[in-house]
């Protein structure tokens, strides 16, 4: 059952990801190639580490090029916007470039941390909202244990129109650290996505993990499943495994060649997003139809 509930947790994380076009659009590259092959793409929208064999990433105007146009040191963070799903997966860097998906290696993110610890979550049956009482800020991290905050709330500042403290923040799926803090996952408000917060201390940016988790190596096209944990005797605890292991940090990103600007927005596809809405809708009904039998 936690397996199966896992499963539908990270099928929603890519699919929330893969549509983010429903409340911020997505930008289609000024590239000759993505629009002759725009059929065989799809949008990755996550950052990779080049880890080429010769010490460097090779990146080419098109994957059917002979030459390449830029080698990329290894340890350079690269963002891949989209994917060509042929001749073993090629990535856009930004919108300037294609480069070999076996060049590269994913920077862990919350999808990582999903397919590492999804064993581990705990689905509430109720949504639990967030007890920012007495607090001054909140602390949104990509993933439980993450180097540092990627976004803070508090209220200060005109960035944050919706006021303080943040009305109708509420989670229901709950990770507990090895520290015994119990952290939740937001799928998305006022425009920011996939996010965790830690429920113990919100507004504690000290409970950082310090340095990055070693990058996962998968391929992107597909999705591994979870690391099998035993199941709590205790439905109400989850199972906490180690901390994962660490490495050295990254070397800092070199500077690249400059990107090309984006064009305007493209239709909406519509039938896709259709798809993707249904396949939650689905999972929603399945979710709720084993809790029954539960």
């Amino acid at each position: 059952m936690k397996r199966f509930l896992t499963l539908l947790f990270i099928l929603a994380l890519c699919l929330s990801l893969s549509m983010s076009a429903f409340a911020d659009v997505i930008y289609e590259p000024e590239d000759s190639f993505f629009e002759k092959h725009r059929d065989e793409c799809y949008y990755e929208n996550r950052v990779y580490i080049a880890s080429g064999e010769n010490g460097y990433a090779s990146a080419k105007k098109n994957p059917t090029s002979k030459k390449a146009e830029w080698e990329i040191p290894n340890g350079t963070e690269i963002y891949i916007s989209f994917v060509w799903d042929q001749d073993g997966g090629w990535g856009l860097k930004d919108s300037h470039g294609w480069i070999s998906m076996d060049e590269l290696t994913v920077k862990y993110d919350g999808i990582s941390f999903a397919q590492e610890h999804g064993g581990e979550f705990l689905y509430l049956d109720e949504w639990e909202f967030i007890d920012l009482t007495g607090r001054d800020c909140l602390h949104l991290w990509r993933y439980p244990g993450d180097t540092e905050p990627f976004n803070t709330l508090s209220g200060s500042g005109e960035d944050y129109w919706w006021g303080w403290p943040p009305e109708e923040m509420s989670v229901n799926t709950i990770y507990e650290d090895p520290a015994g803090r119990r952290w939740g996952y937001v799928n998305y408000y006022y425009g920011l996505r996939d996010f965790w917060v830690c429920l113990t201390a919100p507004d504690d940016a000290s409970i950082g993990g310090g340095e990055a988790p070693q990058p996962v190596e998968v391929s992107p096209t597909e999705t591994p499943a979870p690391t099998e944990v035993p199941v709590p005797t205790d439905a109400s605890t989850p199972t906490v495994s180690p901390a994962p292991t660490v490495t050295p940090a990254a070397p800092q990103p070199t500077e690249l060649p400059p990107i090309i600007d984006p064009v305007p927005p493209q239709p909406f596809p519509w039938l896709p997003a259709g798809l993707a809405v249904g396949a939650v809708v689905i999972a929603g009904v399945l979710l709720a139809v084993f809790r029954k039998k539960k």
